[in-house]
């Protein structure tokens, strides 16, 4: 297996700049992730503060053990309750079959990472991944991406009724729906010699999930249980338990959050970089549950927390006495999150995506008013895989690999195809349209002496008309001689489908199990038995 840099733009400037100038960033972050000396600094600091282990593994133990955890992450979960112990964080939403697969290369990440943070600290490092089960946006985790005919992403999604108004977490599962969304799925996938396999496999996941989230962590469990890989569900009411206290803090420091993350926006700002957040300085970054409904508020003034619309109006004493007795009540959103994570695990590294990254760039000061470090924010594997057959194909053509990624694919396309045939289309079709131009011109001449208010006019629709069928002519031909190509014409298709569809980066499309489907189900034991993915945020293709 071969792993190399793509060579491409990064879409944010952001992004790019933490990659390559990183001093422009700097003030916005508490460590720079590439310094070696970085996560001995971090130990440093995670030595002085004081978690709930015991607790926390406690709820892991209970959350995992719904998913038959192998030894390994048993395993994890012992290492955890040292108090040398640290880990190596990172999460993402629980999509339908794991989402796209940049979740995959996100765990990935975190085991890699985690391995060699152990190996050169030489205390337990345990890989957590973060299920972020208390969102409630279900429509941007209920589909997949399913190919079309010409081999182009097109959405397959699962409607639920009443979802998107309470957490993923709290969403029961249609077993025959989701069944019967499942086997379409698979369906529009195309039969291999592993369909049979693979689709027994996750319709098992599904049998034995009560929640999306279940079914979401049957699989992570399936592909990384081995490689010691704990989960946790941010949306468990079991969870809520341990965050009370920091809740608290969170509802008591309100104001001064806000304050913090809206000043680092405006500051972002200054320099040039896009607002990654919606902040007000009323932002009380806080989620009420209330009827099977999760209810952003605001801060009306120092004693209110309100949502209008809802009906919702709370004095912050009340929201206290909520997070003292039924912080099930309760939830975060994106600046909060970071803060609750940060607040139960002693984190030494969080594994982030581009968007992570510019929503972090925000939030250094929050973790200060609360009292913490912001961890190091380490960018996660952009990983696109690719196989011997595309490679060879793209050889016969002619083209490098980067030329699906950086090059105009509809031109090289069409230059194909012009080459494939002698027949000077364009040139004979503007000849012709010329001649026509020239030969109605006495036409319009005698038009104009015979009745120029009438006759011109009459005569302007004519051509017209004629060059419209001219057009109509020259598109025939093309289509014909297009016709004659449709095998391989349909194959530059599917090759940019599969890399880069709809101009973006494979893992943003494509599920894990498409790719398990056409690769093989042991692809996730290939791309873990690797040990070189150099961790510096950079784009990579992988060939298989």
């Amino acid at each position: 297996m071969l792993v190399h840099k793509l060579n491409v733009d990064e879409p944010s400037c952001l992004m790019e700049d933490y990659l390559h100038h990183y001093e422009r960033l700097s003030p916005f972050f508490a460590y720079d992730y590439r310094d070696p000396k970085t996560y001995a600094d971090r130990l440093t600091y995670l030595k002085e503060r004081r978690f709930e282990r015991e607790k926390l593994v406690a709820y892991l133990r209970q959350f995992n053990g719904k998913y038959h955890p192998p030894e390994k992450v048993i395993a994890s979960l012992e290492k955890l309750r040292d108090d040398n112990a640290v880990v190596v964080v990172g999460g993402q939403q629980a999509g339908l079959l794991t989402g796209p697969s940049y979740t995959v290369n996100k765990c990935l990440s975190i085991i890699k990472w985690s391995e060699k943070l152990e190996a050169d600290l030489g205390v337990p490092v345990v890989p957590v991944f973060w299920i972020a089960g208390e969102d409630h946006d279900f429509d941007e985790v209920n589909h997949v991406f399913i190919p079309d005919a010409s081999g182009a992403p097109k959405k397959h999604a699962y409607r639920h009724p009443g979802a998107g108004r309470d957490s993923v977490t709290q969403l029961q599962i249609d077993h025959e729906r989701l069944t019967q969304w499942l086997e379409e799925a698979f369906q529009s996938f195309g039969e291999t010699q592993y369909t049979d396999i693979l689709l027994k496999k996750v319709k098992a996941k599904l049998d034995n999930a009560k929640t999306l989230i279940d079914f979401f962590a049957a699989i992570l469990m399936e592909f990384f249980g081995e490689y010691g890989l704990v989960l946790l569900d941010s949306g468990d009411h079991a969870l809520r338990k341990l965050e009370s206290d920091y809740f608290a803090h969170m509802i008591e420091a309100n104001a001064s959050l806000a304050e913090s993350v809206v000043g680092q926006l405006s500051a972002l700002k200054d320099l040039g970089y896009p607002p990654a957040l919606d902040q007000k300085p009323e932002s009380a970054n806080l989620f009420y549950h209330r009827g099977g409904e999760r209810i952003l508020l605001e801060r009306k003034d120092p004693t209110t927390f309100v949502n209008e619309q809802k009906g919702v109006r709370l004095t912050r004493e009340a929201l206290l006495e909520i997070a003292k007795t039924a912080p099930e009540q309760l939830s975060n959103n994106v600046v909060t999150r970071p803060l609750m994570q940060e607040c139960l695990l002693p984190t030494v590294a969080f594994i982030a995506g581009p968007g992570e990254v510019a929503y972090w760039s925000a939030l250094k000061g929050a973790f200060e008013k609360m009292g913490m470090v912001m961890p190091p924010v380490v960018p996660r594997l952009r990983l696109t895989l690719v196989d011997e057959k595309i490679l060879r194909w793209l050889g016969e053509k002619g083209l490098a690999l980067n030329d699906v990624f950086t090059s105009d694919w509809s031109d090289i396309r069409q230059s194909w195809l012009n080459d494939q045939h002698e027949w000077e289309i364009d040139r004979i079709y503007k000849n012709v349209q010329f001649e026509v131009e020239k030969a109605v011109q006495p036409l319009y001449q005698l038009a104009k002496e015979v009745n120029p208010h009438v006759l011109p006019g009459l005569c302007a629709k004519n051509e017209d008309y004629i060059q419209s069928q001219l057009a109509f002519i020259k598109k025939a031909i093309e289509r014909e001689i297009t016709n004659k190509f449709t095998t391989e014409l349909r194959r530059f298709d599917r090759v940019k489908a599969t890399l880069y569809p709809d101009g973006q980066f494979q893992e943003r499309t494509w599920s894990v199990i498409f790719l398990l489907n056409r690769w093989g189900p042991e692809l996730i034991d290939r791309l873990m038995a690797f040990d070189q993915y150099p961790m510096d945020g950079e784009a990579f293709v992988v060939e298989l």
